[in-house]
């Protein structure tokens, strides 16, 4: 008896975690579909703040990126961070139809490890 108790406080704590691990994942996506709409309109109207607003998406996916490194793995995490670097310098040198692209490939990027991160059937199947 002691072990069925034992399996099933197990089994919650893992479901429990999973749960949890879904939601931080929605949420962390959520803000950067949110910001990355945001620094496109800026990058679309030439706005002088587009650089310090992808500054600020690059700091913070910097902390959240170490986070999800240890408990999954996608080469695209450094993708995103490459891609958020060169969208950096396209306006720093005032490059805002390259930069505009480079917005393009961050929404893509950022759909495609959302899809990785987050819990499918498919990863049951």
């Amino acid at each position: 008896m002691k072990r069925v108790i034992i399996a099933i406080i197990i089994l919650s704590i893992i479901v429990i975690a999973g749960i949890l691990e879904a939601i931080f994942i929605d949420n962390m996506f959520d803000k950067i579909e949110y910001d990355l709409d945001e620094i496109t309109i800026k990058v679309a109207a030439q706005d002088e703040h587009s650089l310090e607003a992808v500054n600020e998406l690059s700091v913070w996916w910097e902390q959240k990126r170490t986070h999800i490194e240890l408990f999954a793995y996608s080469p695209d995490l450094k993708t995103f961070s490459v891609a958020l670097a060169e969208t950096k310098g396209s306006l720093e040198c005032g490059d805002f139809e390259n930069a505009l692209s480079k917005c393009e490939s961050l929404k893509i990027i950022a759909a495609n490890l959302h899809s990785v991160l987050d819990f499918n059937a498919t990863d049951i199947i």
